[in-house]
């Protein structure tokens, strides 16, 4: 069950990415600065979501796998 919560995490977390990186490249070519570093913050709190779902989902797979 937890493997299929952090999988679900996942999946929320990879447009957030997608959504704010596409925003900061637009708004570096605009030149539109303002709320420039929120969405960078935001972005890079959805990545590191992804990278620890995946590290917490292999560490439970690994765990079944011992007993």
């Amino acid at each position: 069950m937890r493997s299929q919560a952090y999988l679900l995490f996942e999946i929320v977390a990879w447009p957030a990415l997608a959504w704010c990186g596409a925003e900061v490249a637009l708004r570096m070519a605009a030149g539109a600065f303002d709320g420039l570093a929120s969405t960078a913050i935001t972005g890079a709190m959805a990545g590191l979501t992804i990278a620890a779902c995946r590290l917490r989902t292999a560490q439970l797979a690994a765990a079944v796998v011992r007993r």
